[in-house]
């Protein structure tokens, strides 16, 4: 599977200030996920629980995650977002179902979903 990234905002979904990143499209990851940082500092977002998770090194880690507003395109919605380490920008497939986005892979692009089975 090929990788691309895109441009992704962020912000608290309460009014804050959007933060825009350029982010890995990362299909096998479950949640997005941005720098510890940027989302308590810049964007307001507050941890809501902590999960373990299971890093690309294989390591088993328990990191925050809280509640995001995601703006993808002419797509917005909330969505699980964890809380990183600096410089790790991820769009998870999470992120992408919650905005009914699939990865065109072959165009690097990020694409609406077709219509979605109830």
């Amino acid at each position: 599977m090929g990788t691309f990234r895109a441009k992704v905002g962020v912000n608290d979904g309460n009014g804050g200030a959007t933060q825009w990143v350029d982010a890995l499209v990362d299909t096998g990851a479950t949640y997005s996920v941005l720098p510890d940082s940027m989302l308590r500092d810049r964007v307001g977002v507050q941890p809501e629980m902590q999960l373990e998770f299971t890093l690309a090194t294989g390591e088993r880690r328990p990191l925050p995650v809280g509640e995001a507003r995601f703006c993808v395109g002419d797509r917005e919605g909330t969505s699980k977002v964890v809380f990183g380490a600096e410089g790790q920008f991820l769009l998870g497939a999470t992120t992408l179902q919650e905005l009914a986005l699939i990865a065109d892979t072959s165009g690097h692009r990020l694409i609406p979903a077709p219509a979605l089975p109830i």
